[in-house]
């Protein structure tokens, strides 16, 4: 559930959502005091497990508050949070106060509880008043009209206990009604901005995880990069190399017949030393193909995903809509990106076509790979998908899937646009159903 996108549902929905948050600031209000309590028992051994079962029901609660928030604003506000430690219980307390983002979730609740309350209570109040006043005059005419009266406005200088006079009130009411719908929102909003302030990961926090990802990253890329240096070894040495071998013994059959007179058998091992060198270069040919495809050079990236549609089993259409050249290695890591998913809609999607979109949305380049197939696609250690991810992680990309059993599937890798070269060879949009 999300904050409508229009201005006046989104207004009327957030009487609902100031609701929550006011209940949230009572549970708020609950764990304060069982961690004051708390921090008074904790000098009894009885106080160290209590200590972290409310730090951790104070967490439960502020992830809600995250939940709860992020939708408000359409933010995702991550916890920041580092992976629990496993042990007693009091070396489990004494992590869990260690952690600053404890204490920001402690400072977090200390605030909802009291300027939470009030914000809300306003908030709350002044849309309670207008509606009361707004609904009463009716209310006094109609449903009540021969009953007593159960509404008191009894103000200390007049008391407004009929139809007629609850009429004066009204002004009163649209005022109120005014004021909510003008300035309500603006509160809620800066509110909820103040608490991503302390529920949000600190620069700091976001910097190590940075740091980690990148490393991480670096790590998988070398991985990588070795793995194909032995894959490339390994077909040189069992292709090429092999049949290289094989042509220099043939040729030296040749040899020895020709100084024996036999020109016969000579030239038929010639014919089959050509016949060995053509494949041994057609397997050469396939191995450079694997490291840097040549259409890549010769055609650029557009060309390449031209080429790979038609290449492809199924009919596979491309709209590229990119108008810069990518780098070479940018260019590459895309392109095999691109073959391996279409490679696995081939394998597992059992689709009948296919659709392959390049974007350029502000920083970024896109790639949108859509099929019609049965769906079900996901992340899985050594699969298509994880290699995919690894492959762009190295330049900062990151690879979605949404594919809901039944399909359809559509894979978008996204790329930034800061690794690309404006100004280069222009790629023209174009459809090409292959």
């Amino acid at each position: 559930m999300s904050i409508p996108a229009n201005p006046i549902t989104r207004r009327l929905a957030l009487p609902g959502w100031s609701v929550l948050r006011f209940s949230l600031t009572l549970v708020a209000g609950a764990l304060l005091a069982a961690a004051i309590v708390t921090g008074v028992l904790v000098v009894f051994w009885i106080g160290i497990p209590v200590a972290v079962f409310v730090l951790l029901a104070i967490r439960v609660w502020a992830n809600t508050q995250r939940r709860v928030i992020g939708e408000q604003l359409g933010v995702h506000i991550p916890a920041p949070y580092r992976p629990r430690s496993k042990g007693r219980f009091d070396q489990q307390a004494l992590w869990l106060i260690r952690e600053a983002a404890t204490w920001r979730d402690f400072a977090w609740l200390a605030i909802d509880a009291t300027l939470g309350f009030l914000v809300n209570l306003l908030y709350l109040g002044v849309f309670g008043i207008a509606v009361y006043y707004l609904v009463q005059p009716l209310l006094l005419a109609t449903v009540f009209h021969a009953a007593p009266s159960p509404f008191v406005n009894d103000f200390g200088f007049y008391e407004f206990d009929s139809p007629a006079k609850t009429l004066m009130l009204v002004p009163f009411a649209l005022a109120c009604g005014v004021a909510w719908w003008r300035w309500g929102e603006l509160l809620l909003r800066w509110y909820a901005h103040l608490g991503v302030l302390l529920l949000g990961p600190t620069a700091k926090a976001l910097l190590t995880e940075r740091v980690s990802e990148l490393r991480q990253a670096r790590d998988q890329t070398a991985g990588h990069a070795a793995a194909e240096l032995r894959r490339i070894e390994r077909d040189l040495h069992d292709g090429a190399q092999a049949r290289i071998a094989a042509l220099s013994l043939t040729l030296g059959m040749a040899e020895e017949l020709l100084s024996q007179n036999r020109p016969g058998q000579a030239a038929a091992l010639v014919g089959e030393a050509r016949q060995a060198c053509s494949d041994a270069l057609e397997e050469i040919r396939q191995l450079v193909r694997g490291i840097h495809p040549p259409v890549l050079a010769d055609r650029g990236f557009t060309g390449a995903l031209q080429a790979m549609a038609l290449d492809h089993p199924l009919p596979v259409s491309v709209v590229d809509r990119l108008v810069d050249k990518l780098p070479a290695p940018l260019e590459a890591a895309a392109y095999f990106a691109t073959n391996e998913v279409l490679t696995n809609i081939t394998k597992h999607a059992e689709a009948t076509q296919v659709q392959v979109v390049v974007n350029r949305e502000q920083d970024q380049v896109v790639i949108e790979v859509r099929d019609d197939g049965v769906g079900g696609a996901s992340f899985s250690a050594g699969g298509g998908l994880d290699g995919v991810r690894r492959r762009l992680a190295a330049f900062d990309g990151t690879v979605n899937v949404d594919s809901p059993e039944g399909g359809p599937t559509v894979v978008t890798m996204t790329i930034p646009a800061a690794a690309v070269a404006p100004g280069g060879a222009h790629n023209a949009a174009r459809s090409n159903p292959g």
